[in-house]
């Protein structure tokens, strides 16, 4: 189970966050609530559709991975079970358009299956169809040929994921992951800000400034490259040890900015992976935006508005990803 949270938190989540249904766009791009997506199919992008069935896979699988607080179920009467289950189908709608959104760049950019991998999926289909119970099986109204045509999606996604990442930099200089300690004066008015100015030119002492005037942190932040606007960090990461940044402005105020350490060295490294997974998710979210932008994507709002989660004790089916996970990996 540890090694799938892992490979979740790598490529499932990255697609979830990646892309986020609000109201009536997707990344931007207008998605039109004709019904066009067609009978019994949840939402389309080009020419994909996606069926309900599929969408209804996840959300068992959903319901029962993220369900959960060590033993404690999140579906019995003391929580707001309503809210969770419109959350969790948000996120299976995003999930899904996102790995449709690959496969269409997987199509485009001739990208397909091996046969050894398409063995591996029919052996995992089977795997996975024949640990349905009856009630999950009444629930899902799926067969076999279903599951594999899951995986195939599923699968073509997550290799060209891989494939993907495989092309990032992963090489990251010191200026880039560079992370600084200083104590920062941050005040919205414009008139204190001007007296915290001349208290400063007066030789007044910052870090009794800071714990005077301050409206954020009183003690020495740490902090790294994209914190701040790039006309505050242009100034700030020239400051050496105990030197004070003149005045700087922004949308949301005043600061001041005093350098304790101009590099911490602990910090800077373990941002490095930051840095690597940064430009990972730019590269993905590039990828979703692109195809979002190319092709006409339609929700079939009616259709799954009126799609439930079923919470039953019946349903506990929560070994898709897992099976997959064990059958083929990139």
């Amino acid at each position: 189970m540890k090694r799938l949270q892992k490979k979740l938190t790598a490529f499932l989540c990255m697609l979830v966050v990646a892309l986020s249904l609000c109201g009536c766009t997707v990344n931007d791009h207008i998605v039109y609530f004709s019904g066009g997506a067609g009978f019994g199919n949840v939402f389309r992008i080009g020419d994909l559709k996606c069926p309900v069935k599929e969408a209804k896979v996840y959300l068992a699988n959903y319901k029962n991975l993220f369900g959960t607080i060590g033993s404690v179920s999140l579906w019995d009467g003391q929580f707001d079970t309503t809210a969770m289950e419109s959350s969790l189908k948000d996120s299976v709608i995003s999930h899904l358009s996102n790995v449709y959104a690959f496969d269409l760049y997987a199509r485009d950019q001739k990208i397909s299956l091996t046969k050894k991998e398409l063995s591996a999926i029919d052996e995992a289909a089977k795997e996975y169809y024949e640990s349905l119970t009856k009630e999950e099986l009444r629930y899902l109204r799926v067969s076999q040929k279903d599951i594999r045509t899951m995986y195939e999606h599923y699968a073509l996604a997550e290799k060209v994921y891989f494939t993907l990442m495989d092309t990032v930099d992963d090489e990251v200089s010191e200026d880039e992951a560079r992370v600084m300690d200083a104590y920062v004066l941050y005040v919205t008015d414009a008139e204190l800000a001007t007296k915290i100015e001349q208290s400063i030119q007066l030789g007044n002492d910052f870090e009794t400034l800071v714990n005077t005037y301050s409206e954020g942190d009183k003690t020495v932040v740490s902090f790294g490259r994209h914190t701040y606007s790039d006309e505050i960090e242009s100034v700030v990461f020239q400051l050496n040890n105990g030197q004070i940044s003149p005045k700087l402005s922004d949308e949301n105020g005043y600061y001041f900015f005093q350098c304790v350490n101009k590099y911490n060295a602990e910090l800077s490294e373990e941002n490095k992976s930051n840095v690597i997974a940064n430009r990972k998710a730019e590269l993905v979210q590039s990828i979703i935006t692109s195809q979002n932008q190319q092709y006409y994507s339609d929700l079939n709002t009616k259709l799954w508005d009126k799609t439930t989660m079923n919470v039953s004790d019946e349903i506990v089916t929560d070994s898709f990803f897992e099976v997959l996970d064990r059958h083929i990996s990139y």
